[in-house]
């Protein structure tokens, strides 16, 4: 049984750096690809790094060039200027900070040639506890939805918290899972990372079309796959709040059983997921015995997922 577990384990790892080597190799040498990660460049509240560390080696590996976008910093210099322009005037400086913060986080993206944005999972809530100890994260987020907006060409992609952070600021209700019904212990399982959550993801959407080249569709055309989720919020499924998100431009393309919303692709091709995919690769050198061949095919999809927030849009950049 040993044996047969170090051989499948052996043909996983084959598989998955021949798909790291693909992308690796698909650049073009034209193509300058810079992610902004949205990080503090040093941790001044617990739990503000997670798994960035890991994600800004996967981002380099898949031939990435990585700037952090110190959402403290960018806030600190938007006040400061705010308050310069308002000459200590605190009514004045309240309604200079958000077109402050969106010029400060404009000029840092244009000044640092970032092309790509990545939005990752944070510890803290919106709605609920832990709540976070400071607005400057979600503030800079807001601007970075705003500019993105503007700019298509910027490829924008948002995970757990990143997407949170995406619709609190288009005005999307987040609420917290306990709200919507008791996590019974079945469901509470899937929280745990050696877990996989199933995702439902609609047909002819973008996401589907990566899928398709690992999966098969059911009678109706939908998508199963599996990914590592755990959060303690999500976007309100009431008709109310998904008929704003789609007047708002956005599709839902991926849902839980238990009708989360898991996954949605913005007007712009952006996808961005409630669960946690990236962690497939930052873990891909671990076994888990539990659920394998979807954890491979999963992981082969979130490269696809990668490689396209990285790629897909290399000859709008080589002729800007």
């Amino acid at each position: 049984m040993r044996i047969f577990i170090s051989i499948l384990t052996l043909l996983f790892l084959f598989k998955f750096n021949f798909a790291i080597a693909e992308v690796r190799d698909f650049p073009n040498k034209d193509c300058d690809i810079t992610v902004g990660l949205l990080r503090t460049e040093k941790e001044t509240y617990d739990h503000e790094w997670a798994s960035s560390d890991k994600i800004c080696e996967m981002l380099v590996s898949m031939g990435a060039h990585v700037i952090l976008i110190d959402y403290n910093k960018l806030f600190s210099k938007a006040k400061e200027e705010a308050l310069s322009e308002a000459k200590d005037d605190v009514i004045h400086v309240e309604q200079l900070e958000s077109k402050k913060i969106k010029e400060v986080v404009k000029d840092f993206i244009k000044d640092s040639r970032i092309n790509r944005i990545l939005l990752p999972g944070n510890y803290y809530n919106l709605d609920s506890d832990p709540l976070p100890p400071t607005p400057n994260r979600q503030l800079v987020t807001k601007a970075i939805v705003q500019i993105v907006d503007e700019n298509p060409n910027i490829s924008l992609l948002a995970i757990c918290g990143g997407l949170q952070g995406i619709m609190h600021a288009k005005g999307i209700e987040i609420i917290s899972m306990k709200k919507l019904h008791k996590i019974q212990e079945s469901k509470k399982s899937y929280h745990n990372d050696r877990r996989l959550n199933k995702l439902k993801i609609a047909p002819e959407s973008r996401l589907s079309s990566m899928i398709s080249r690992f999966a098969q569709p059911d009678e109706d055309g939908w998508f199963a796959i599996y990914f590592p989720d755990a959060h303690g919020e999500m976007i309100n499924n009431s008709d109310k709040n998904i008929e704003k998100l789609q007047s708002l431009g956005y599709k839902v393309v991926g849902l839980s059983d238990d009708g989360v919303i898991e996954a949605i692709e913005d007007k712009h091709g952006n996808i961005h997921f409630q669960g946690h995919p990236e962690s497939l690769i930052l873990r891909s050198k671990r076994y888990y015995s539990e659920n394998y061949k979807k954890r491979e095919i999963a992981t082969l999809i979130t490269i696809a997922i990668i490689n396209d927030f990285l790629y897909r849009k290399c000859e709008t950049i080589i002729s800007s």
